[in-house]
This record gives structure tokens, sequence and C-alpha cells, in this order.
């Protein structure tokens, strides 16, 4: 039986048994060619190369010996250069993953370098498809700099570049880049040596769909302004919570879906987009005082989106910002995380009025004294959209919360269910308890979203 197996698995065509193959890490792939004499070339047609080297390395408190760890490393870099460069090569390479960790810094210094730019360099050709580069360090170690022929690979689709704890890889102003094809850039731990780098990147990039950007934390800080310039990006993110103080430009007229994390940023602007979608919004700065962040800038830019999450760390907004807000016309979805100013609940409220969902994420909600009072009119999404409120609040309400809660309720004449999460929240529960709403809402405790007891 097993023969028989055997037999149906080798009688397959070289590219369906190299298709196969290209799912496992290329050690894996090598090693089928012991299988017989027809299987001694097949993983070298897989125009594949998945490498990780994390298995033939020790950390320092589990490694026998210095040597033997040199040992190990010599040995994965020689299949590496055999594959690339030997009898035994993979050619041309359509898709090349490297997660590579790095251990000594005196002999990765001197030895590991040199040898990461030569394979880079090796498979940057217009065979390429798809690029993942991670690399990995416990100790210091210099810039690693990315060779020029990355950036001009015509059918690569997918880059994905990540340095992990102390390693930086590093871009040069990149005069020339010819990513006709790409459509996914990932950017984790990244720097740039000129404010026009990413400007030079993004406009070799025709059309790309999808930007993920984490810089380190030594990433930008000479950089003064960062622009996001595309013609056809969809989706956006950007983390960071700490070091660039800087300017943020977005000219994306086709973007979908935003996601920017960023705590210490000086400013921020944003071209509208027809086509947006989503917006997560999670910044740490102040705003509309002394030269701070525009509310107005920020908020003009993302006021066509249908979905917004927006928190806020130690902001002020200054009042005659708030009342002038751009009008939210297609936002139904709204969630709110931190925020100290319930005046600005009170306006975007104000400002959105085809609102359906409203959520309060008290896990990260209102941090300090703050007052409150009822908005003049009632706001629109009130009295004809407004459907669900939901209150996720661990340690309870503050008097000025509850009194807004209980306003959602009076107002809310089309208002179907108010969910309160946890249970425990004795003096919230009582007052909704006795309180009338407006629309006969329906009111749901519990120690989880969805679910628990009602009224």
């Amino acid at each position: 039986m097993m023969d028989e197996e055997q037999d149906r698995i080798s009688n397959l065509s070289d590219d369906v048994l190299a298709h196969i193959l290209s799912f496992l890490e290329l050690r894996d792939a090598f090693k089928t060619m012991i299988l017989s004499k027809r299987w001694e070339k097949v993983w070298t047609l897989t125009h594949s190369i998945n490498l990780n080297n994390k298995s033939c390395v020790r950390r320092f408190d589990q490694r026998l010996s210095l040597d033997k760890e040199i040992r190990r490393r010599t040995t994965f870099i020689n299949f590496i250069n055999g594959v690339l460069f030997g009898d035994n090569m993979i050619f041309p390479v359509k898709a090349f993953t490297l997660s590579y960790y790095f251990g000594y810094a005196d002999f990765i210094r001197h030895r590991h370098s040199p040898y990461l730019i030569k394979w880079v360099d090796a498979v940057s050709t217009n065979d390429l498809e798809k690029f993942d580069f991670s690399i990995s360090i416990d100790c210091t170690f210099p810039v690693l700099n990315m060779p020029p022929t990355l950036f001009q690979c015509q059918n690569l689709v997918t880059l994905s570049l990540e340095s992990i704890n102390r390693v930086l890889i590093c871009f040069d102003v990149l005069e020339t880049v010819c990513l006709l094809s790409l459509k996914y850039l990932r950017l984790v731990k990244v720097r740039f040596e000129e404010e026009n780098t990413l400007k030079n990147l993004l406009s070799g990039c025709p059309v790309l769909e999808e930007l993920y950007m984490e810089p380190g934390d030594t990433g930008f800080k000479s950089i003064p302004h960062f622009y996001f310039i595309s013609p056809s990006l969809k989706i956006l993110r950007w983390k960071r919570e700490e070091g660039f103080r800087g300017y943020f430009v977005v000219k994306a007229p086709k973007l979908e879906h935003l996601h920017f994390v960023e705590h210490s940023m000086l400013g921020f602007s944003m071209s509208v987009s027809p086509s947006l979608v989503s917006v997560v919004m999670d910044i740490g700065s102040s705003f509309g005082h002394h030269g701070h962040i525009s509310v107005k800038k920020l908020f003009q830019g993302i006021s066509n989106a249908q979905k917004l999450e927006w928190s806020t760390h130690h902001t002020f907004m200054a009042k005659v910002e708030l009342d002038n807000l751009p009008e939210f016309c297609n936002l139904t979805h709204l969630k709110i995380g931190s925020c100290q100013d319930l005046y600005f609940v009170s306006s975007i409220i104000q400002h959105s009025p085809h609102l359906k969902h409203l959520i309060f994420d008290k896990d990260h909600f209102i941090s300090g004294p703050m007052t409150w009072s009822p908005p003049v009119p009632v706001p629109p999404c009130l009295v004809s959209h407004l459907e669900t409120v939901e209150i996720i609040a661990p340690e309870g309400q503050t008097s000025y919360e509850i009194e807004l809660i209980l306003y959602l309720l009076h107002k809310g004449k089309v208002l179907k269910k108010m969910i309160v999460t946890p249970f425990s929240c004795m003096d919230l529960r009582r007052k909704l308890w006795e309180s009338p709403n407006a629309g006969g809402c329906k009111i749901v405790f519990s120690d989880f979203p969805a679910g628990g007891t009602s009224r």
C-alpha cells in the first residue's frame, strides 16, 4: 500500500510536485532529493526560497560552544550560497522569504552582513514576485542598507521588510524606483535617510494598494514631513507610539481604509477620498492650541468615512474648532476610546446626522476631570437614525458620563438597544432601570459585549 501511494506521488508532473514542495521550508524540500533519482532535481523547480535559520542557532544560555554555533551558521550560509550560486541553484527565483536571527555581535558584524546583501542582490531580478525579509538580533549591529536593485524588480507584487530588536534596515534616497507591479508594501523598523525617500518610493509604485509602516525608535527623527502620495493606494496603516515629531500629509484619492496610530506628531492633513470606508485614529498630540494640530484639517480629510474609531491621549481641543467640525454625512458607526473631552463627544455626534451605532470603550475612554452639558439643538441622529449604544466601562462611570448616557437614552427616539458592560456598574444600572426612554429602548446589562440580562 505504501509503495502504491509513493508511486502515485512520484508519477505526478514536475510542475505539480514543485508546487507542493514550494509550501515547505527550503531545507525540508531539499531533503526530498534522496527519495529517488526522479526526485533529485524536483526541489530546484519550485522557484521559491523559504528559509528560517532559527532552528540552526542557539541563544547564549543554550549553546554548547561557540565553535558549534559558528559551524551551524556556516552550514546555513553555505546552503543558501549553493542554492543561489551553486550547481543546484534555483532559477529564476519568484518568491524569496528569509527569516534570519543573529546571535553574537563580533561574529555577525564581521561575517554575516555582506552575505545578506549579496543574497538580496542575487534574487532582485524581474522574475521576483514576492520578497519577505525579516531580521532579528539580540545585540548592537550596524544599519543594514538594502541594495537599490531590490527596488527595480518590475514584476514584484509583495514586498515586506522587517527588522526586530536592535537592527535597522535602511534606505538611501532611492532616486530610481521601478516597482511597476507592487501591490503590497510592508515596512517594519525601517529608516529613511531623507524626506524624499518615501515620496520617491511611492511614486515608483503606480499600482500600490496596501501600505503598512511601523517605524523603529530612530527611524525618522530628522525628517520634518512625511508624505503618503499615491493615486492607487486603498489601505494605509501606520503604527508608532513614540518618537516622531513631524507632519503627515496624505494624498490618496482611492483610499478606503486608514489605520493611524501616532502619539507624537505635530500635524496631519489628508485630501478627501470619495471611497473612504473606515478610519481608526489613535493619536496623542495637542489640538488647536498654540499652533498645534488643526482639528479642522484633521477631520476634513476623514469626514467621508462610514466607520470611525477615535482615541486621543493628553489632548486639548479648542471649543471654537469643535464647533466648526465638518459634517460626517456618511458616518454610521462611531467608536470612541481614550478621550479627555466630553464636549468633543457631543460635537462629533452633532455633526454625524446618519449615525446608527455608537460605542464608548472606557477601557481607554475619558481620563481626568471634565464637565458636560447637553448639546443644543438635539443632534439629528438621535431623532431619526441612532439604533444602538454600547458602553464598555470596566471601572464604572463618572457623574458626567452617566449624564451623557441618560441623555442618549432620553433623546434617542429610534434607539433600539443600549448595552452596558460590565453588569456590575450598579449606579448606572439603577438609573437606567428607573429612567424612561423615548423609543422603548431595550437595555442589556452584561459582563461581556452582546449578552446578559435585559430590561
